[in-house]
């Protein structure tokens, strides 16, 4: 006898109506405002892609947060790494309330798994750096620009972009919408500073493609964006099956790096770095000479931070300076 893949599913209130969502064993079932999801929140509160639920083999129910703006909760509780959900837990995402249900049991299952339907989750604590690029105003380029060319404009970007952060060593990258995120690992418990080159020469080169849309695509304005990045301690690895794998970062540096990104917008700034990038940065240069502190809100934070902000024409000046100080450490 082995525990059966149970079945579970989630409960909650949707426009007005009680509705049951199945979670199907195996599969990954995605929660957000996009309609790519297996349920779609009209939530301002609510990201894009925002969290995930997924039943190994042994019918454990796993809740990912995938980085969200406002939080994934469990009973209250904001969670920042892989949580076992219990019968009548209840999860908050942005506005909405869900209700975790699963029939208890067991049966006789096969001890053989079809390869392609085996679940791996496979996390470990890692040192990253992390950025997220977002274009700006991507919905009033949506209302001037007809729907293939911005269509063919963001395939270009995308597609170059992820030639870019491939050949600059970033360990994932994912396209949420119109924004970019990229993870670099870090092999010891501080950055190299090849490694910070590395994370400054893919800016400085999505900088030049993005400035180059414009003159491409005939475009009426300069497409801009705005670029959020951050280090620290994050879960990485694997979630999801074989046959479709998801390379992720899961936690709070993750997080902030999405909110630096978003608070960019306020400041103005282009580029808005969180203090954990700005102190490993401390040991290759002065980054004073670049970054400007200021004082901000990050959305879904109680407490005020300090943002370390530059407009990105000034990446050469930086990749300048680390480069003269790998010149000189060889």
């Amino acid at each position: 006898m082995s525990i059966a893949r149970l079945p579970a599913f989630l409960e909650a209130k949707i426009s007005g109506e009680i509705r049951r969502f199945p979670l199907e064993n195996e599969r990954a079932f995605r929660i957000g405002r996009s309609d790519k999801n297996d349920i779609v929140l009209s939530d301002d509160l609510a990201s894009r892609s925002h969290a995930m639920l997924q039943q190994s083999g042994d019918g454990t129910v796993y809740l990912t947060d995938l980085g969200s703006s406002n939080g994934t909760f469990v009973n209250g509780v904001r969670v920042s790494a892989p949580v076992i959900l219990r019968p009548r837990d209840q999860v908050r995402i942005g506005n909405h309330e869900f209700v975790f249900h699963q029939e208890l049991g067991t049966e006789p299952q096969s001890e053989e798994l079809d390869e392609l339907q085996s679940t791996n989750i496979f996390l470990a604590q890692s040192l990253i750096t992390v950025f997220v690029a977002d274009i700006r105003d991507f919905t009033g380029w949506g209302r001037r620009v007809d729907a293939e060319t911005l269509s063919r404009m963001t395939g270009k970007l995308f597609r170059e972009a992820g030639r870019v952060l491939h050949a600059r060593g970033a360990w994932a990258q994912k396209y949420i919408g119109d924004a970019i995120m990229a993870v670099w690992l870090h092999k010891r418990r501080e950055p190299d500073l090849e490694e910070f080159i590395a994370v400054f020469e893919a800016l400085a080169r999505l900088t030049e493609l993005v400035d180059g849309l414009q003159a491409h695509f005939d475009l009426d304005a300069p497409v801009r964006f705005g670029v959020g990045i951050n280090s620290g301690w994050a879960s990485v690895g694997n979630v999801g099956s074989i046959a479709a794998s998801d390379y992720t970062a899961l936690g709070d540096v993750v997080n902030r790096a999405f909110r630096l990104e978003s608070a960019t917008k306020e400041i103005p700034c282009d580029l808005a770095m969180g203090q954990g990038a700005y102190d490993f940065l401390r040991h290759f240069m002065d980054p004073s000479a670049v970054f400007e502190p200021r004082t901000v809100r990050l959305k879904g934070y109680d407490e005020p931070a300090t943002a370390f902000v530059a407009k990105l024409p000034s990446l050469p000046e930086v990749l300048r300076i680390l480069n003269r100080s790998l010149d000189t450490k060889s």
